[in-house]
């Protein structure tokens, strides 16, 4: 996928060149299309779908290159049948699998020569399968997350009735008319507030300047991107993604970044401006919690605490 990647981000092809082949143009498309493919293929685990992805769009670009230098369209292989990680087959030779019935298959070079020698010592090749996950319980099937904002609204609506009950239609309806800015507001706020601030002193404890190397340049769903790693000194490695605009955006070969060492020898890597941005951040989202959260209190339950004292 990597190596992949960095040929799409260095080919010199540009798809708006005047007089350029609609036919290339339809090749450079299937190759990105093809490596899209792949990093789906690859979220899911599926290996096999993610080299019959990567090969499409190798055959994509060698067609490419056929039409741009006017020579013959390359043929299409099928990929090695013991193994696709072999790349594309040479030859059909026959193949008897264990309490099978003989076939032809299309292979590689070297496997041509090694099933022609003897037997193989696998009887397909295919990268196994990961086994299927145990079916989850009814308790693991729920999403936790999307029970949040339902749950919000359920609760002040249920305390909303209470100051109705009491007598103070006021606060009710302000309850219900307002009550959910303050809330959202408090609860947003103060998730940046409390990573922001967490992050900082981090920083300022144990943090140091260092170096990111440049390590590849890939396509991602978002864009184009390249990649800067750090290594500590027990070999873990920590990425530091820059995006760019395009593929033909030179990547540097060092980003100066934040190392912030954690509590359990499990690091992080921050851009190099973290010292800066994230004080402003900080400076931002404080009055803005502190005026939420104080119009949120005055809302639930103080309209109720002051109609139960009225």
């Amino acid at each position: 996928m990597t190596e992949f990647g960095e040929l799409l981000a260095g080919h010199p092809f540009r798809p708006g060149t005047p007089g350029t082949p609609p036919e290339a143009v339809a090749d450079w498309a299937r190759a990105l299309d093809a490596y899209e493919a792949a990093d789906r293929a690859l979220r899911h685990d599926d290996r096999e779908d993610v080299l019959r992805c990567l090969d499409d769009g190798r055959h994509a670009l060698a067609c490419l290159e056929s039409r741009l230098t006017g020579g013959p369209l390359p043929a299409r292989l099928p990929l090695c049948f013991f193994d696709p990680r072999h790349g594309p087959s040479t030859a059909e030779v026959p193949w008897t699998p264990p309490s099978g019935t003989w076939r032809p298959v299309p292979v590689c070079a070297a496997d041509e020569v090694r099933l022609r020698e003897g037997p193989l010592p696998i009887a397909s090749g295919h990268p196994a399968r990961r086994p299927a996950a145990p079916a989850p319980s009814p308790r693991d099937r729920i999403d936790w997350g999307r029970l949040v904002v339902p749950g919000v609204v359920a609760a002040l609506l249920g305390y909303a009735a209470t100051p109705f009950a009491v007598g103070d239609a006021v606060g009710g309806i302000a309850c219900l008319a307002a009550g959910y800015v303050p809330v959202g507001f408090a609860l947003e706020s103060g998730v940046f507030l409390f990573s922001s601030a967490s992050r900082l002193g981090a920083l300022i404890r144990r943090g140091h300047r260092t170096h990111a190397d440049f390590d590849r340049s890939e396509l991602a769903s978002s864009g184009h991107q390249h990649v800067h790693v750090v290594t500590d000194v027990s070999g873990r490695r920590y990425e530091h993604v820059r995006r760019v605009s395009g593929p033909t955006v030179k990547p540097l070969p060092y980003q100066r970044v934040w190392y912030v060492r954690g509590r359990e020898d499990e690091g992080e890597v921050l851009d190099g401006w973290a010292l800066l941005r994230l004080p402003v951040v900080v400076l931002v989202t404080l009055p803005i919690f502190a005026a939420s959260a104080a119009a949120t209190l005055y809302l639930v339950p103080g309209r109720l605490l002051l109609a139960l004292l009225s």
